[in-house]
């Protein structure tokens, strides 16, 4: 019986020692990570043969549904509206904090460079304010891995 009671203690133990020190090596991880510049150029595009008025929804979509970046990562879009001059606007916008001040209007055959940091991790829908629901993405902010950071401290 007491040899059961000092091994719980013992497994207890160590469990805590464990999750602690997981604990503080994970959130000391994007702490260290100096982040690098990563650079997207994202078009508007057109889903073929949809018919918009048949359908209902416009036939819009960007061309990177999802861009992927880590926190601290200094973020580059070159958004481009390839759209002949007379057709539509677009925007890449993001209404959730904090990047909710991102919200770049592009005029046909125009281009647009949004440049940010990353500094919260998570998933945040982009959209076309001017073509939802069919114009939409995501950003993914993800924290930096023990691998990245420790090649930036080579």
């Amino acid at each position: 019986m007491l040899l059961t009671g000092l091994t719980s203690a013992a497994v207890a133990g160590l469990v805590i020692l464990l999750v602690s020190s997981t604990t503080h090596a994970s959130s000391a991880e994007p702490t260290n990570y100096k982040g690098v510049k990563r650079e997207f150029w994202l078009f508007n595009d057109h889903v073929s043969g949809l018919n918009d008025t048949k359908v209902g929804l416009p036939a819009d979509k960007f061309s990177i549904p999802s861009i992927t970046v880590k926190k601290g990562d200094t973020v580059v879009i070159h958004f481009y509206n390839i759209e002949e001059k007379g057709g539509d606007n677009h925007s890449f916008t993001i209404n959730e904090k904090p990047y909710n001040n991102i919200n770049a209007i592009v005029h046909p055959s125009t281009n647009q460079t949004i440049t940010f940091t990353a500094t919260s991790t998570g998933v945040f829908p982009y959209i076309c304010t001017f073509h939802q629901p069919s114009m939409r993405g995501q950003l993914i902010v993800e924290p930096a891995t023990a691998d990245e950071v420790a090649v930036q401290q080579q």
